[in-house]
């Protein structure tokens, strides 16, 4: 596990002595790699990397070549097939120096070329330079568990895991984007290909960048394929018990203590029980704490600890904690993300840091098996737009708009507000505005006019969508659930566990999105995944004998904090200061009434308008960070 840099210049000129920045880069992602550095320079290619030792850690430095140094590599991730990789590689005659499992992708590219992809099972981004064919290959994993960007600059293409990487180059700029800037409002995300930074990308999840005779190509190198095998309620549990039993039995593997984050959720809760089962010694599993009861999962972690008998660790997330975590985190966040359970990921990040270098995670569970509350609103809003418009409108909305604020977690008024809405709106449009925090329509009143580069609803889809993956079956929930995998998991969830870990020098590993499992979930019918209005019926009917009756009926809870609360007290003065009227003014971004707005409809408990301010604070808090 680490974090690689480079660049390349397209007219093929060999780089000067002078302009070896590789050193800067790799520093600027430091704490992705502690252990170890590496560098090359060879013609018009430099690559870098830092190493945070996991396998092989005596002889697994990099750069690594082939036998005779005429392909190098530098790689972050992990490969989770490569002691089979290696059986391969042997039996068609190349040597391996190392027992690491990046040696054996320079051999699988000498064999098979860019289709050395199709044979990588695992979380991965890497840059492979071939000087023979003076071709420059950069990939990512299937679901886009590791991050790549890159951009052109000056007549060179930069790269590297973060966008600090590419900005410690001096070729590179700091441009705010203004399309990613509303997609982020719109979203709380920035979407891929687009970075917050203009004119620097995301390779997209499944993609892989070529550059040649000065030409960069990207391509898609894998949809999952769907299988038409019919299977029971029960043939179906037994298959997926079975293939997430291997998944996290793979990850399981490492030459450094591993253990698993454990919420008391189904999906973490599911790895726990599975992971102690094969896990040598005691398991360790983590968890964080609330005050606030409604937000606290702590009490079902420990019953699930309890009952597959690992050796459980809980730290308490107070305010105090939650705001000096939230000023450390921004040492390391380089794009705004107003996803606010990154803050108390990090933190339990580095409380697990302090025991194991590894951990397990349960992302992917939710849009793979249907657990979000959202799924049960989509089958609602059928039923919503049955009631007769009048009852609607002049009954049932007044009522509902009426109930008072509660900041609690997901509360009754919080839910139903959202839900009246957006649900008279196409499915895409109606989970996205569920979802996300500022619509176009309120960014119209927001952005200044001069900022504004997207006028209509549909720009605001992401690219993958508007692409066409994900979003075209006939049936609500299905589609909906892929709009979530190629969109709110790889560019939220997934940036969120990437950042907050490795900021703490952690690695995380997710066994519900190994391949052969994610095209076993698509290949089945919404049914076995939201059953009426239970959520995860076939996940919950699969890991039933080994988890406790009561964390199988518990409802879903995210893991989140008490933003509305916080956002009032605890965050106000880094509020005020961040949406104040001078900063805004001076910024020339936002139109100052309609934030005063926002906030006074807040702070008096009239509105609860949480998801629209903690989007706002984040991006100035980037913003003060990079472009003031």
């Amino acid at each position: 596990m680490c974090g690689i840099v480079g660049y390349m210049t397209l007219n093929g000129q060999p780089l000067a002595a002078a302009e070896n920045y590789l050193p800067a880069m790799c520093h600027s992602i430091h704490h992705r790699g502690p252990d170890d550095a590496g560098e090359l320079v060879m013609g018009p290619v430099a690559m870098g990397m830092t190493r945070l030792s996991i396998i092989d850690l005596s002889t697994g430095h990099q750069p690594i070549c082939n036998e005779d140094g005429k392909i190098w590599i530098v790689f972050n991730g992990e490969i989770y097939n490569y002691q089979d990789l290696r059986k391969l590689v042997l039996s068609k005659g190349h040597t391996l120096k190392t027992t690491t499992d990046t040696e054996v992708i320079v051999h699988l590219y000498e064999e098979f070329g860019v289709d050395c992809l199709q044979h990588l099972e695992g979380m991965f981004a890497f840059a492979l330079w071939d000087s023979e064919k003076e071709r420059l290959l950069i990939a990512r994993d299937r679901m886009g568990e590791k991050p790549l960007h890159y951009g052109v600059f000056g007549g060179q293409l930069i790269f590297g895991s973060e966008l600090k990487g590419i900005l410690a180059h001096p070729r590179s700029r700091k441009e705010l984007c203004g399309e990613a800037l509303q997609k982020y409002l719109a979203l709380e995300y920035v979407p891929a290909p687009l970075s917050i930074f203009d004119g620097i990308r995301k390779l997209m999840p499944a993609h892989f960048l070529l550059v040649q005779n000065g030409q960069i190509k990207t391509e898609c190198y894998w949809t999952p394929k769907i299988s038409k095998e019919k299977l029971s309620e029960q043939e179906a549990a037994e298959k997926l018990i079975d293939l997430l039993s291997t998944s996290t039995r793979l990850r399981l593997i490492a030459d450094v203590p591993v253990g698993v984050f454990l919420s008391g959720g189904i999906d973490s809760s599911s790895i726990a029980a599975l992971a102690a089962q094969v896990s040598p010694g005691k398991l360790k599993t983590f968890s964080i704490g609330f005050g606030e009861s409604s937000y606290d999962e702590s009490a079902h972690a420990e019953t699930v600890a309890k009952h597959i008998g690992s050796e459980h660790h809980l730290a308490w997330f107070s305010p105090n904690v939650a705001r000096a975590t939230l000023e450390e985190l921004w040492d390391f966040l380089d794009e705004p993300l107003a996803d606010a359970s990154v803050v108390p990921t990090y933190f339990l990040s580095k409380m697990t840091r302090e025991m194991v270098k590894v951990a397990l995670a349960g992302e992917g569970g939710d849009e793979l098996f249907g657990g979000y509350p959202t799924y049960q609103a989509h089958k609602l809003a059928g039923v919503w737009r049955r009631i007769p418009h009048a009852l609607r409108a002049n009954v049932i909305e007044p009522a509902i708009r009426s109930l008072p604020v509660s900041t609690n977690y997901l509360s009754f008024d919080f839910k139903a507000k959202r839900f009246i809405e957006s649900a008279n709106r196409s499915p895409v449009d109606r989970h996205l505005n569920w979802m996300g925090s500022l619509p176009l329509s309120e960014q119209v009143q927001l952005v200044k006019s001069n900022v504004l580069t997207l006028t209509r609803e549909e720009d605001i889809l992401p690219d993958a969508l508007r692409l066409g993956h994900g979003h075209h079956d006939d049936d609500v929930v299905s589609q909906i659930m892929k709009v979530d995998m190629v969109t709110y998991l790889p560019d939220d969830l997934l940036v969120k566990s990437d950042r907050s870990s490795m900021a703490a020098s952690l690695e995380v590993r997710l066994p519900f999105l190994a391949f052969p499992l994610v095209e076993f979930a698509l290949s089945q019918p919404s049914s076995y995944k939201v059953h009426g209005m239970t959520t995860k019926y076939l996940l919950k009917k699969a890991v039933a004998p080994i988890l406790p009756e009561s964390i199988l009926k518990r409802p879903k809870k995210g893991f989140g904090i008490p933003v509305a609360k916080w956002l009032r007290q605890e965050f106000k003065p880094l509020v005020d200061e961040l949406l104040s009227e001078s900063f805004v003014k001076k910024q020339g971004i936002f139109e100052w009434s309609y934030i005063g707005k926002l906030l006074e409809e807040h702070d008096t408990g009239r509105f609860d308008r949480r998801k629209q301010l903690w989007t706002l604070f984040m991006f100035q808090w980037w913003w003060r960070k990079f472009l003031a």
